[in-house]
């Protein structure tokens, strides 16, 4: 597994701190309020750095600090502190990201204090907006749903908010303790994700379980997905606490439902779904996959449990399986979407319960009703629809090229070997099954030729 080393910065003038709204597209953290900061380079030097105040600290630490707030905010430390601007750095606190993440990231926080509040130039390419605000308003942006943030920075903000002058908070890394739960955390107000150990889509190994619902309301647990009984057992000493109403299936495929019968008994909840979900599995696992327990039938427009006192609302999301369901409160702050996206990697549409042109559609809209987070199965929430536009351009991209190939006498498989040559070939049949419902949709809608 990957560790990162990275520095972060927190400018601190007359009570306010410095944060920004990272852009939607990236990688890393779309759309989340952070600091300023970046990854450290294999050529940041590691010498000591020779201006004040920072010639105390690790010299590669320092030489990335200076480096990336040159890029993002066109700001000079080292000129910065020799003119008096600067008036103390200091180590705010470490952190490091936990292990079921791909990629880790080693942050180290330093708080830079000023004299007076700065003009940033902003990388528009790594930052949507900057503004200089409290701790307290960071907190209750948050608090009222309407920003993205990993844990860790909100306890800094928390220390900072108790005590503005506070230094030297150490390591506020996340503990979990694996091996006897499953991890769970809020990247938006009260809506918790379990990223669940799951029988999941390669190389993908868990599936995200999002307990949703006011404390006066029902609240429910989105697809959990246990891959076996130790795991189960996991689940439940961890959600031994809370009071569930129901658990809730987006769609019948094997990551979204396992082992979910058994937990719905244990918890004495029933199971929410669509009818054909309901009919998939069943037709999958047998009759007496549900035996014993209360299913309820969901459909769009049901509303299942409120969020900050807001009615949250079922979808119909067909495309990657034709009875998926989605969630969204009413004001559309945030979107839980299932599989229709990931945040990596290509949904696969095969049949028979996918199908090309529905799924084209329901991304189309989803897109127009421009909900502000995305919530996916795997993979982190998401700010803005940018991943599905960029979902939906690649689609229609790939499947103009099928239609060139396929009219210049293509087999599916020769299309597979002239489209796909730098996925693994164990991943080979799942895009087939993308060419040939693409193959479907082009002669559905007459453009393919000899269709």
């Amino acid at each position: 597994m990957t560790i990162v080393d990275s520095v972060a910065a927190v400018f601190c003038c007359q009570g306010r701190v410095f944060a920004v709204r990272r852009q939607s597209h990236l990688d890393f953290f779309p759309g989340y309020d952070s600091f300023p900061g970046g990854k450290i380079d294999r050529d940041d030097s590691r010498l000591q750095h020779p201006a004040r105040f920072l010639c105390d600290f690790d010299g590669q630490k320092m030489h990335a600090l200076v480096r990336e707030l040159r890029e993002e905010l066109d700001f000079d430390l080292p000129s910065a502190i020799e003119s008096g601007q600067v008036t103390a750095v200091s180590c705010l606190a470490r952190v490091l990201a936990p292990p079921l993440v791909a990629v880790r990231f080693h942050l180290h926080v330093f708080r830079i204090d000023l004299k007076a509040q700065p003009l940033f130039t902003l990388d528009s390419g790594e930052i949507e907006q900057g503004f200089w605000t409290t701790p307290y308003q960071l907190l209750e942006q948050f608090a009222e749903g309407n920003s993205l943030m990993v844990p860790p920075l909100r306890r800094v903000l928390e220390a900072l908010k108790t005590n503005p002058q506070a230094v030297d908070f150490g390591d506020l890394s996340p503990q979990y303790d694996e091996k006897n739960y499953v991890a769970r955390f809020e990247l938006l107000s009260e809506v918790q994700v379990l990223p669940i150990p799951s029988h999941s889509f390669p190389p993908e190994k868990r599936t995200n379980a999002f307990l949703l619902g006011d404390e006066n309301s029902a609240r429910i647990l989105v697809d959990p997905a246990p891959e076996s009984p130790q795991v189960l057992e996991k689940l439940l000493r961890t959600l031994q606490q809370d009071r569930l109403s129901a658990l809730f299936l987006t769609h019948h495929h094997q990551d979204h439902h396992e082992y979910a019968p058994q937990l719905a008994k244990r918890l004495g909840v029933p199971i929410w779904l669509s009818e054909d979900t309901r009919e998939r599995i069943v037709q999958k696992y047998g009759g007496d996959y549900f035996a014993g327990l209360e299913v309820e039938i969901k459909r769009e427009g049901d509303c299942l449990i409120r969020w900050k006192g807001e009615p949250v609302r079922v979808y119909a999301v067909p495309g990657h399986d034709a009875g998926q369901l989605a969630l969204a409160p009413e004001s559309l702050r945030w979107f839980l979407v299932g599989d229709l996206i990931q945040g990596f990697g290509t949904v696969v549409i095969g049949a028979p319960e996918g199908d090309m042109a529905s799924y084209f559609k329901t991304l189309e809209r989803i897109i127009t009703l421009d909900p502000a987070v995305i919530l996916p199965s795997h993979g982190t929430p998401m700010r803005s629809t940018h991943c599905l536009q960029v979902t939906l351009q690649h689609r229609h991209e790939r499947e103009e090229s099928i239609r060139r190939l396929s009219a210049a006498g293509k087999t599916p498989n020769e299309i597979l070997a002239s489209l796909y040559q730098d996925i693994p070939s164990q991943l080979h049949p799942f895009a087939l099954q993308n060419i040939e419902s693409h193959l479907v949709k082009l002669r559905q809608e007459g453009r393919l030729e000899g269709g």
